[in-house]
């Protein structure tokens, strides 16, 4: 047992006659232990050399295996206090009369297994030998056994065990590789890889899996999704006082119940814990998701009071989301004890759950203003993280290029700002000339009028001494900021590793380096105080200066008292050129700070159209695989927005209250020509045009009329494609083009999306021509062919028809392997042939109208794997009308 344990090996089997009186030791010491299952077996040899293991269940009793021997001709079982064993010997039994015998008695059967021997062509003792297909044929096995690995079996033997080679049978055969150790060192203990999934301990569980070997038998490790829902919580006016706790199988989850049990709530409830209700569908855009009433309704009507709590798990992490009734807008996320609240978009983000309500994927294409992107997004499901990245990439774009055009429009306005400032300098100092000429002229010394210039020269001095501290200040606060840079921490859990082999040296490296930009920063800041340390020298001494030219200037003003106006007149006007000055320095810092304003917007914009590219470009490889993800039936191309509706209300608003007839439809048909492949100016050309006019519309002071070239300039935009533009409506638009109007047409971008195809006999239909059935078995077909997280959908057999139920069971076998699935559904091709791996009945416990208000209305009757008989009654009575009515469809089919 210990040597199984190591060597990770859960489900053993003891067939070996030497070792069978070991069988009860064994038994009770992996009971008490937990970790291993022990099935009673034994190792029959047939009369035809055809090897079976007749494999029991693990809580069979001692009389039955007994009861077993007596049906084997030639065999003689030994006592159990016998010392040595009888000599073994073939049954006295061909293959097909063993399987006979134990039919025949039904006890041994319930409780028994029969494993033929099948390695591949010249085994020893095995089935598969020549002139045995007949017999192979038509023995009713569900499994075989080999004794050799997997992938060592060659085609033929996996065509003859898998049905597909007709002369050996047509029904498929599960495979058990086995090892047999037969050696004292157990070297040759599973040594060959067979995983199961097995939903109890019992030979029951082991039936149910070779019978959905596709499903439950893996010849490596199986893998297990990263990312499911382990548990769901609820506490409503449906449960009652005490909460529904469900725990989650991470393969196929099913829900049954009849009608009004509480299956489609529980989903809805799932749905509003993971942030994807109803109601967070719901757009209060006219344009947004159709709502369904019911859905919606339910949250709202029983969990005002109540909440949702669902336990996932993502990458080995555990998660614990709860949102509240009475607060619905966030969802409180706690992890290893920390909780942090989250919005619900942000909650979406975290775990790609998809979920769809009765009829939804019959009905996607009903709203033509949502059919693209619904399509889209489940055409493109595989790439949500991507393109979710994309989108919060795409939005942090267009504030980027949103703030260059608040930049370039604030770069402009300093342009003017310059300007002005340098013609009002000009224009002052040119005054302050004028009135010096006419002292000289009224016979004022030429020293006294250097005395007036040197009051200028003073202020600008001041004002020199000013610009000087403010920019040794914002420079030495910016070296502080840079000071202070650190390296972005390696966030791990205890159990993550790092992919670098030399991350000691990198950490050491980074580490050399913050201290090198820190020593840098310190001596820089220090040549900033010494810079400082000099304009307050100097400050100093030009105060002493000012102030003794002061007692010169006044002396100067006493003399020429004659001259008191023109002296008044040149104070004032040396008041002023200090103030323009002033200006005239900040407007030339500012239009020094923000010189790279054009090419910032140059940057942000190419950025963006790159992530619109960039999206384009998931969109076109998600549309390459859904032929052969939905086998066969779809075909998909990537379909550019050609009237992206972005575009169009950028221009509507531009046109807003200008009387322009019409202006929606106008925009369109011109936003449609721009993205037509026709010599027609297209978007990008118009976004730059609007630019240059906002850019003329600011230098020549954003005067409130329009003057006559940019009126004309703003027609000729509009005339080549909105129309011809009156004087008032161009004065209009004129006025309209601001910040605002102009971010959102340079921010608008196409929304591309996957046009779908359905392949009817070879026959290619536009999929919005497809009927409902035809809409819903191909898009669940591609559902359950992706790979993109956990799959929830309620009743999904709506609108299917019965021809493709067992195709979309094979699916569903395949799918479940690889994500989660979490269905409700009367169909019980669905949940039997699916092989789910947890079943959970509802019940409707009283009818809502007469249950007192404390009373829980549906509640979890009993849940289990299909192997569990309770399960499997369930199962019957739901979904098969009772045993009785089984019995008499079987009758009626006369097989």
């Amino acid at each position: 047992m210990t040597a199984a344990i190591e060597r990770s090996l859960s489900i053993v089997a003891v067939t070996d006659h030497h070792d069978i009186a070991f069988l009860p030791y064994i038994r009770d010491a992996a009971e008490a232990d937990g970790r291993l299952l022990v099935l009673p077996g034994i190792e029959v040899t047939c009369r035809d050399a055809v090897q079976c293991l007749a494999l029991f269940d693990p809580n069979t009793d001692h009389a039955i295996l007994q009861r077993f021997l007596t049906k084997l001709s030639s065999v003689t079982a030994s006592a159990d206090s016998s010392e040595k064993t009888a000599q073994t010997r073939e049954c006295g039994l061909t293959v097909a009369e063993l399987f006979e015998r134990v039919s025949e008695d039904t006890l041994v059967a319930s409780n028994l297994i029969l494993l033929p021997h099948f390695s591949n062509e010249s085994a020893h003792k095995s089935l598969n030998s020549q002139g045995f297909a007949a017999r192979a044929k038509d023995l009713p096995i569900d499994a075989v056994y080999v004794e050799c690995p997997f992938e060592d079996l060659t085609a033929g033997t996996l065509a003859k065990i898998q049905g597909r080679q007709p002369d050996w049978g047509d029904k498929r055969r599960a495979i058990v590789v086995t090892g047999d150790n037969k050696r004292a060192s157990w070297d040759r203990l599973g040594l060959y890889e067979c995983w199961m999934r097995l939903g109890e301990r019992s030979i029951e569980a082991l039936r149910q899996a070779f019978l959905a070997d596709e499903a439950r038998i893996s010849y490596s490790r199986p893998n297990t999704p990263s990312e499911r829902i382990i548990e769901l919580e609820v506490k409503s006016t449906l449960t009652g006082t005490d909460p529904i706790t469900i725990v989650f199988n991470e393969g196929f989850n099913s829900f049954i119940g009849g009608r009004g049990s509480g299956k489609s709530a529980i989903l809805e409830y799932l749905a509003f814990g993971l942030g994807k209700s109803e109601n967070d569908r719901t757009s209060s855009d006219s344009k947004g998701p159709r709502r369904r009433e019911r859905e919606a309704a339910l949250i709202h009507d029983t969990l005002a009071n109540g909440w949702v709590r669902v336990t996932i798990e993502r990458s080995g992490v555990q998660e614990i989301w709860l949102r509240r009734g009475d607060k619905p807008e966030e969802i409180s996320v706690t992890i290893s004890g920390i909780t942090e609240n989250y919005t619900v978009t942000s909650a979406q983000k975290r775990f790609p759950a998809r979920t769809f309500h009765q009829k939804e994927l019959s009905t996607t294409m009903v709203d033509p203003a949502t059919a693209a992107d619904n399509i889209t997004m489940i055409a493109a499901a595989e790439s949500i993280e991507t393109r979710q990245r994309l989108d919060s990439a795409l939005v942090s774009s267009k504030r980027r290029v949103s703030a260059a055009i608040i930049n370039l429009a604030s770069y402009w306005q300093s342009l003017v700002e310059l300007e002005n400032a340098d013609i009002t300098v000009s224009d002052l100092q040119r005054r302050i000339e004028s009135v010096a000429s006419q002292l000289g002229r009224e016979g004022v010394k030429r020293e006294d009028i250097d005395t007036m210039e040197d009051a200028r020269r003073f202020d600008r001095g001041q004002n020199y001494l000013s610009d000087l501290k403010n920019s040794i200040s914002t420079q030495a606060a910016e070296i502080e900021r840079i000071s202070k840079w650190t390296p972005p921490q390696f966030i791990t859990s205890e159990h993550e590793t790092l992919p670098f082999s030399n991350l000691p040296q990198m950490l050491l490296a980074l580490g050399g380096l913050q201290d090198r930009i820190k020593g840098f920063s310190d001596g820089i800041l220090q040549e900033l105080r010494n810079i400082e340390s000099v304009r307050q020298a100097f400050e100093s001494q030009f105060s002493t200066e000012k102030i003794a030219f002061n007692v010169k200037y006044e002396q100067y003003k006493s003399r020429q008292f004659q001259h008191k106006a023109l002296i008044s007149e040149n104070e004032q006007l040396a008041s002023q050129l200090k103030i323009a000055l002033e200006n005239q320095t900040r407007a030339a810092n500012s239009v020094r700070d923000k010189s790279l304003a054009q090419e910032e917007f140059d940057s942000s914009r190419q950025e963006l159209m790159r992530l619109v590219g960039e999206r384009l470009g998931i969109l076109r490889s998600s549309a390459m695989q859904i032929a052969e993800k939905s086998d066969g039936a779809l075909n998909a191309r990537t379909s550019r927005d050609k009237r992206p509706a972005d575009c169009i209300a950028a221009l509507c608003a531009l046109l807003e209250n200008s009387r322009f007839r019409d202006p929606e439809e106008r925009c369109k048909e011109w936003v449609a020509s721009m993205y037509a492949e026709v010599d027609a100016p297209n978007w990008e050309t118009v976004c730059m045009q609007l630019l240059e006019i906002y850019h003329l519309k600011i230098m020549a002071g954003s005067p409130p009329e329009a003057p006559p070239a940019i009126a004309e300039a703003v027609k000729r935009v509009f005339s080549d494609g909105a129309g011809t533009l009156t004087d008032q409506q161009a004065a209009k638009v004129y006025s309209n083009i601001n910040e605002n109007t102009l971010t959102s047409v340079i921010c608008a971008t196409p929304r591309d999306s996957i046009t779908l195809t359905y392949i009817n006999e070879g026959q290619s239909i536009q999929f919005e021509k497809a009927s409902p059935g035809q809409q819903a078995s191909a898009l669940l077909r591609l559902l359950l062919r992706q790979e993109a997280g956990t799959l929830i959908i309620d009743q999904p057999e709506d609108d299917l028809d019965n021809r493709v139920m067992m195709e979309i069971v094979r699916l569903i076998r395949t799918s479940k392997t690889t994500r989660q699935l979490i269905f409700a559904t009367h169909n019980s091709n669905l949940v039997v042939n699916g092989d789910a791996d947890k079943i959970i009945v509802m019940r409707a416990t009283a009818p809502e109208d007469r249950a007192p208000a404390s009373a829980a209305k549906i509640r979890v009757e009993i849940d289990g794997a299909i192997e569990t008989p309770v399960v499997r009654d369930e199962i019957t009575k739901i979904m098969e009308g009772g045993m009785s009515a089984f019995a008499l469809r079987s009758r009626k089919y006369a097989k």
